[in-house]
């Protein structure tokens, strides 16, 4: 058996699986989201390692009568935390990855013609996202920070990192190549935290955690109720193209959790994109590194949750169902919900949200359904910057997409996703993708098996949906989508 840690943006689940990828058991607690100013987000990592540890030991305590070889964790990735490494206790609170208030900063960087050498090193852009600049945020802004790293008291790393410090107890220290690929801090080129980056940023090497492999050993879990050894740490977009066993050369997957992540595993490629999407790392396995392109919005499942507790326009997700089966789609109207501002291929961090094409008649049901449309929109521009980037390395146009996440329980999603994008959408049999993922590697790095391949191998029949829209719809959607866009670029908040 393998116990999953996956410690997602607005809660922490764990989970027990089998050798065949049978989920046996989970565990799921929520957490404080912290917004304390606009743009701003924050969790309290205190309160997350509590999830965390509340998880796992209530999955073990409810199997004591079955083995567990290994513990495996997926995270949240590019949210920081800087803690005083004698006492233990976070020097701030996580900054999360939505969070924009460096943008600023990345501003000034911009200005200075950095941005070339950062992604000719990380394949990352200078955005806000990224851990970077909100570790610098950190250490220019938080009294005593400066001062803890002069005297060797400070840790600073991602949300993996601090999971398995304190599950060992302190003994290690460590991240793996996925989240450390995230920061905008390690070279992806030579696998290594990059000095020249790092006096750029105003960040000492000394702070970040060693790095190793996403299937290594990462000690002993001290702080359970049973000491089981950790073998896998992957951020969780990584995690889940595992799952959705896009392992191999080409293979895509989307994860439509929060925001949405689309991710294209290239091999031994490391290709840099010429259209705004992001080169990063998609796992290290003995010792071999596998590169992936990776495209992300922000608002995904996010939109959902604004419908429903900002706007109430919907009470719950099944009435959400009936409305959008219910409604005859009106190209006219489009949202652009850059309401944190435009990621891939836009990557436009002061753009706003806008909606456009109402008139006198149109209603509330139209609003909904042009919300959750834009997701399948976001995701053709995602797809079609794929495309672009690639072709040199492929002979044909990408035919099909591997989905998971919460918002593919929405069937009507599914078909539109499939009708905008114009491919075969291939939805996952197992939801929990991203914590399959690490199973899979927990699986691998505790020997019980030689090869991912051997994982998984009796999962259930995927459901796949085919397009069915008429052209002349979707070329009219697809053009009102894209003018939206230009205008909502144009709209600032500087």
């Amino acid at each position: 058996m393998f116990l999953i840690i996956d410690q997602g943006t607005t809660s922490t689940k764990a989970m027990l699986f089998d050798l065949n990828g049978n989920k046996l058991d989970s565990c799921q607690k929520s957490f404080q989201q912290i917004f304390p100013n606009n743009g701003w987000v924050e969790h309290n990592p205190q309160e997350i390692i509590k999830t965390v540890i509340d998880c796992c030991n209530e999955i073990i305590s409810n199997n004591l009568d079955k083995k567990i070889c290994s513990i495996s964790i997926t995270n949240q990735r590019e949210t920081v935390i800087v803690w005083d490494k004698i006492t233990g206790k976070p020097i701030y609170n996580a900054i999360v990855w939505q969070d924009r208030r460096t943008e600023e900063f990345c501003k000034k960087l911009k200005e200075k013609d950095y941005e070339d050498l950062i992604r000719e090193k990380t394949g990352l852009l200078l955005d806000p996202y990224f851990s970077s600049t909100k570790f610098s945020w950190i250490i220019e802004n938080i009294e005593g920070v400066k001062e803890g790293i002069a005297n060797d008291r400070i840790h600073a790393g991602t949300i993996d990192t601090w999971i398995v410090w304190n599950l060992t107890k302190g003994k290690v220290f460590a991240t793996d190549v996925t989240n450390a690929a995230r920061t905008n801090l390690f070279n992806i080129n030579n696998l290594s935290w990059d000095d020249e980056l790092l006096n750029l940023f105003g960040i000492k090497k000394s702070i970040l955690a060693n790095v190793f492999d996403c299937d290594a050993y990462y000690g002993n879990s001290e702080a359970l109720i049973q000491s089981i050894p950790i073998h896998g740490v992957i951020g969780d977009q990584q995690s889940a193209a595992i799952g959705q066993k896009a392992y191999n050369f080409g293979d895509i997957k989307s994860t439509y959790g929060t925001g949405c992540f689309v991710l294209m595993n290239t091999g031994k490629n490391f290709v840099l994109s010429k259209n705004n999407l992001l080169s990063t790392i998609a796992y290290k396995i003995g010792g071999k590194t596998h590169y992936a392109l990776e495209g992300s919005i922000f608002m995904a499942g996010a939109i959902i949750d604004w419908l429903k507790n900002s706007l109430q326009l919907i009470d719950n997700y099944k009435e959400l169902e009936n409305i959008l089966n219910n409604t005859n789609n009106n190209p006219g109207i489009v949202l652009v919900p850059a309401f944190t501002g435009l990621g891939a291929p836009h990557w436009s961090p002061n753009a706003r949200a806008s909606i456009s094409g109402l008139t006198r008649d149109s209603n509330r049901n139209e609003i909904i359904l042009s919300s959750i449309q834009s997701i399948s929109l976001q995701s053709l521009d995602l797809i079609s910057a794929l495309e672009n980037d690639t072709s040199h390395l492929f002979n044909s146009s990408i035919k099909t997409l591997k989905v998971d996440g919460g918002v593919t329980e929405n069937e009507w999603f599914l078909q539109n996703l499939s009708d905008i994008c114009n491919l075969n959408i291939i939805k996952s049999y197992e939801q929990e993708a991203t914590a399959l993922g690490a199973a899979s590697l927990s699986a691998l790095g505790s020997g019980e098996i030689n090869d991912l391949s051997e994982f998984n191998k009796t999962s259930k029949e995927n459901s796949i949906f085919f397009p069915k829209i008429k052209n002349n719809l979707r070329e009219k959607i697809i053009n009102n989508w894209d003018n939206a866009v230009k205008k909502t670029l144009e709209i600032r908040i500087d």
